[in-house]
């Protein structure tokens, strides 16, 4: 039985200023098989809206995961790693292949059931 689902975010530490990008790094466990996918969420309290980003991530056999996020407009951001169920990853790949096909990224009202917070910084972007 898989053991449950943890991650952290490793950079950037919380309360860092970034410019329209940010290199992020962390650690997970017990995601990326059947039962669960790690996503990086970003929201953007002026918008009060959530943005996955381009996931699943993958994590490497040793527990590392990267990407780099980049940031719209000046304003605070959460930078959340979530664990989702199969039902959360089908809704975030097809908000991911709708935004691809219509360039267009209006983001989401809320994070769709079925996902579970596992780490979370906020940062400012100047």
């Amino acid at each position: 039985m898989p053991g449950i689902p943890a991650a952290e975010i490793t950079t950037p530490a919380t309360n860092t200023q970034v410019e329209n990008s940010v290199f992020v790094k962390g650690t997970a466990q017990n995601v990326g098989g059947e039962q669960y996918y790690l996503w990086l969420v970003l929201f953007d309290y002026n918008a009060n809206r959530h943005y996955p980003y381009h996931g699943p991530i993958v994590v490497s056999s040793d527990g590392q995961w990267e990407m780099t996020a980049f940031f719209g407009s000046s304003g605070r951001y959460d930078i959340t790693a979530l664990a989702a169920d199969k039902n959360a990853n089908e809704v975030f790949l097809l908000y991911q292949a709708t935004n691809e096909s219509s360039g267009d990224s209006p983001g989401l009202p809320a994070i769709p059931s079925g996902c579970v917070m596992l780490a979370s910084v906020t940062v400012l972007r100047t």
